[in-house]
């Protein structure tokens, strides 16, 4: 363990955070999993990291660095590839070393569990469905809310990705719930919010009293798109 963990922060070299980040995850054995899911070992020594394969695709662990640009903040994130695609758990971090998402990847594309964190405060947990890149067109079995027929939706898979299930926005500051939002193949079909009561609002300002306040705001999904794939329009 200690062998991998100076493997890596000596390939990162710029915030320790993030090494401590990187620990986390190989003691509660989350890279061990992805490295098992490409039956790939977890690196041991610098050199195993950022490896390609006999064709020059990406392969095994990699430690990826963007930096700032078109306006936006650079970020660090680290995972697996299997053979140039992105593949189970990737995790996001700022500059600061503080993480910003986990999400799920299956053939470079999102599919499965994500969530979302400002300054490392949880804000978002959500499902998305990855579609097939192998076709031109994927199926999904949806629910229609009307009658709750199921039924099955052609959907193009040059769309990538699709919102999927149920999403969950929470108060970055308390971890307080305050929305959830149900989606089938990027289409919203139930919404709740969460409302302070007046005991809720004083419990919570008792409770963080002396907490520094964060001024980011809470993760929010891209809007939904026009087209309806539940009415199969």
């Amino acid at each position: 363990m200690p062998a991998v963990l100076v493997a890596v922060a000596a390939h990162l070299q710029y915030n320790m955070k993030i090494g401590a980040y990187i620990a986390a995850a190989l003691l509660c054995g989350s890279l061990g999993a992805m490295a098992q899911a490409v039956n790939s070992p977890v690196p041991k020594r610098t050199d195993d990291i950022n490896k390609t394969d006999n064709k020059g695709l990406k392969n095994g662990m990699w430690l990826n660095k963007q930096g700032s640009r078109m306006g936006e903040d650079g970020f660090s994130e680290f995972g697996t590839y299997d053979h140039g695609n992105k593949t189970g758990l990737w995790y996001k971090l700022n500059g600061e070393g503080e993480l910003l998402a986990i999400e799920t990847f299956r053939n470079n594309i999102l599919d499965g569990e994500v969530k979302y964190y400002d300054r490392g405060k949880l804000t978002c947990v959500g499902f998305y469905r990855g579609l097939n890149p192998a076709h031109d067109f994927d199926t999904v079995r949806v629910i229609d809310p009307t009658d709750e027929k199921e039924v099955t939706r052609i959907i193009p898979t040059d769309k990538g990705t699709m919102r999927h299930g149920m999403w969950r926005f929470y108060d970055p500051e308390n971890g307080r719930l305050v929305r959830e939002e149900d989606y089938q193949v990027d289409e919203m079909i139930y919404h709740k919010d969460y409302d302070y009561s007046k005991e809720d609002s004083v419990y919570y300002q008792k409770r963080n009293a002396g907490m520094p306040h964060n001024k980011g705001r809470a993760y929010q999904p891209p809007l939904s798109k026009q087209v309806s794939y539940i009415k199969g329009s």
